[in-house]
């Protein structure tokens, strides 16, 4: 009698320390193991005693394929939209680099000219230096954002 008893307390605790393993994808690509079938998680090891319980990813092995596709193809857009905004605040930091060299440029001239169609210089009047040199701050801030006085 005592053996029987031992080797049914023996057999529940080997037959309730296996359990499921459910194999799932989070949103940002990471493999999550449980015991827990949740929504898209893939059985990939099971207790004999009893039978898996179905889940949708379980019961169409290419739905499983599919969400991977769709989380690889997410992650190639997070990827891209990382790409383009480096390139805009790289081309947006050149852009003010030129502004204020051609800021800094008719601040410091003495005379300011502009090329006439015959290709000779025609000098500005004092008040049209200003008004270029206030049009080059403008550009400069435009591009550059606000900067102090």
């Amino acid at each position: 009698m005592r053996y029987a008893a031992a080797v049914t307390v023996i057999l529940l605790s080997v037959s309730v320390g296996r359990a499921d393993v459910y194999r799932s994808i989070d949103p940002q690509g990471h493999v999550q193991y449980t015991d827990t079938p949740t929504p898209g998680a893939v059985l990939i090891s099971t207790s004999a005693s009893h039978p898996p319980a179905p889940t949708p990813a379980a019961a169409k092995p290419s739905t499983v394929a599919t969400t991977n596709q769709q989380i690889s193809a997410q992650l190639a857009q997070e990827a891209a939209k990382q790409a383009v905004q480096k390139d805009v605040e790289q081309t947006r930091a050149e852009q003010c680099k030129k502004a204020q060299e051609q800021y800094q440029h008719v601040i410091e001239a003495r005379r300011l000219y502009n090329i006439g169609k015959d290709g000779e210089r025609e000098y500005l009047s004092d008040a049209d230096s200003d008004q270029m040199r206030v049009s080059a701050r403008i550009d400069m801030e435009s591009v550059c954002g606000k900067t102090s006085p």
